[in-house]
């Protein structure tokens, strides 16, 4: 219900109680009034100089001077601006103009709405949707590249294995074949960021695993760099290898912030699930976790690259020193043991990467259980080879003839089906990632013709979204890059599997 004319004093008393932080302008959009909420977001006096436009940087106070001449000349009735507080420059607030009813006795309503934390909320799930899109690209990469590797590898192992040290070529060949391996582990640490690796979880005692790999980086990070391991506490459900692979990434990282001397920390310790909410990170689930902490003395982290560290080739290194691939590898690996890491000041300068992992009640100590021997059953017969990728598919042939196999090829799955609809075959070695029949497809089609056929299944996806459904299916997975004696070892145990399933 409006109010009454001349009932100014009604509305002014009315907007101390309200929570948004209101200032009244009169008709000439000199300031005369404020409540207790505007004065808290502000912290500037706008009553006692009368001028509004100085609650804003000023880059920002044109804009507010226009939105408030608008409204007093009737042109709109409300508008909203998003600029910087004077009081906190690098951080933007809602501002609301709102024209007041003529028989109110003043000219407008300034509104300032604190919008931190919905601005944090939104850059979080900006970048997070920034990580997964880069993510894709990146394991689409990886997958092109492993299959390139896979060639270049097995063709170098084929030549090498005609040659004797000393023979022309060998060291070339033999240098090949190192610079293949270490564009190799670069794909991988595509694939961990994009998390699209392969990981083999199991109950670890945090304190243990930090203490097993102290000595390493204390290598790593020379001698200049005071190591300090603290206490630790805590146990997870992790792949050992990865958590030994953030944990150097991250003390690399830190060594080349400080310039290879300084102090570094590592420590880890349990958060409850009630206390989840008080770190103030909306995007964590309320459960248990381990925060493995890792603290440098370096020069800290610009505001203007915070957001940009765990992206795959983003380094500040100078050309040549860097892959820019150590974050990122941590940032993939964190992610897919459903876990978070943050990068935040540390007190004192440098920075503090905080690893949040899920926390289990599973005892670390508790013993493995121990498999079986395994089988070694006698390799022979007709192989059905199907990989869409002429290179790949010449490399493996090779192998496999190599090792006694009769092989039959085929560039794609309607090919295969063809295949096994007329040949003998003992066992199929296909690719998972093909045009038009997938390997995924071929397995199940076969699988109805010949239900104990042997298979395995490649993919340059170290594990692609379709692995539990091979595994299911009764498939071994091999991921590439691979050599010629893991491919052997893939088909035992696909031959083994069919035996041991036999009634």
């Amino acid at each position: 219900m409006p109010f009454a004319v001349g009932s100014v004093v009604q509305a002014t008393e009315m907007i101390d109680v309200l929570p948004l932080g209101i200032a009244v302008l009169n008709t000439e959009g000199i300031c005369y009034q404020v409540n207790a909420a505007f004065a808290e977001t502000v912290e500037y006096d706008c009553v006692e100089s009368g001028d509004i436009l100085n609650l804003a940087v000023p880059a920002d106070r044109p804009m507010l001077a226009a939105a408030i001449a608008d409204i007093l000349s009737w042109h709109q009735r409300q508008i909203e601006c998003r600029l910087h507080l004077a009081i906190r420059p690098h951080e933007l607030a809602v501002v609301n103009v709102i024209r007041a009813p003529i028989n109110w006795g003043f000219g407008a309503l300034v509104a300032v709405r604190d919008i931190r934390e919905q601005v944090r909320l939104e850059q979080q799930v900006a970048q997070a949707t920034k990580m997964q899109a880069v993510g894709q690209l990146a394991g689409g990469i990886a997958h092109d590249f492993n299959n390139i590797l896979t060639a270049v590898l097995g063709l170098c192992a084929q030549l090498l294995d005609r040659r004797v040290p000393g023979d022309d070529d060998y060291d070339d060949l033999d240098e090949i074949r190192i610079n293949a391996g270490r564009a190799a582990k670069l794909v991988a640490q595509l694939l961990a960021f994009s998390r699209q690796q392969t990981l083999r979880p199991e109950v670890v005692n945090v304190a243990a695993a930090i203490t097993g790999v102290e000595a390493l980086l204390r290598r790593l990070v020379g001698p200049d760099v005071d190591l300090i391991v603290e206490p630790s506490t805590g146990v997870i459900l992790a792949d050992p290898g990865q958590l030994e692979q953030v944990l150097t990434n991250l003390a690399v990282n830190a060594r080349d912030a400080m310039s290879g001397s300084g102090r570094l920390t590592i420590a880890a310790r349990e958060i409850a699930a009630r206390d989840v909410a008080a770190l103030g990170y909306a995007v964590m689930p309320t459960i248990d976790y381990v925060v493995i902490t890792v603290v440098d003395t370096g020069t800290g982290i610009a505001p203007e690259i915070a957001g940009k560290i765990f992206e795959p080739f983003f380094t500040t290194k100078p050309i040549g020193e860097g892959t820019g691939l150590g974050l990122s590898t941590v940032y993939g690996i964190v992610k897919q043991t459903d876990g978070f890491i943050f990068a935040t000041p540390a007190d004192g300068g440098g920075t503090c990467f905080a690893v949040y992992l899920p926390a289990t009640a599973a005892s670390a100590s508790a013993a493995a259980p121990v498999a079986p021997p395994a089988l070694r059953p006698p390799l022979s017969g007709t192989v059905l080879l199907v990989e869409d990728e002429r290179a790949v598919r010449l490399v493996v042939e090779r192998a496999l003839r190599r090792a006694g196999f009769n092989v039959i090829t085929a560039s794609d799955g309607g090919v295969a089906l063809d295949v096994i609809g007329t040949a003998t075959v003992d066992v199929l070695v296909s690719d998972v990632v093909m045009p038009g029949i997938d390997g995924v497809e071929l397995l199940n089609r076969i699988r109805t013709r010949r239900p104990r056929l042997p298979v395995v299944l490649m993919s340059g996806y170290a594990d692609p979204p379709q692995r539990r459904a091979l595994e299911g299916a009764g498939a071994v997975f091999l991921a590439k890059p691979f050599t010629a004696d893991d491919l052997l070892a893939a088909l035992r145990a696909a031959v083994a599997a069919q035996v041991l399933d036999t009634p």
